[in-house]
């Protein structure tokens, strides 16, 4: 994930998942504090018992604990 913006804020990331029942499970963020210009990775997996019907990536803006915006893309 890369920070490209020089706007002060940090950027974070996370999977998002649905169950088979509908049920959206959102997953821990990943976070880069680093500021404008940096890249982290991170390997991730996913397993539910109630099925994973869909999975997608929730990218979002933050001031401190505030998101300030986001965009999922589904897979």
């Amino acid at each position: 994930m890369s920070d490209i913006s020089p706007d002060n804020h940090h950027v974070r990331m996370r999977l998002v998942s649905e169950q088979y029942n509908g049920k959206r499970v959102n997953w821990p963020w990943r976070k880069n504090f680093d500021g404008s210009g940096t890249t982290k990775t991170w390997t991730s997996s996913a397993s539910d018992d109630a099925g994973l019907h869909e999975i997608g990536v929730q990218v979002a803006r933050f001031e401190g604990d505030t998101l300030l915006n986001s965009c999922t893309d589904w897979a």
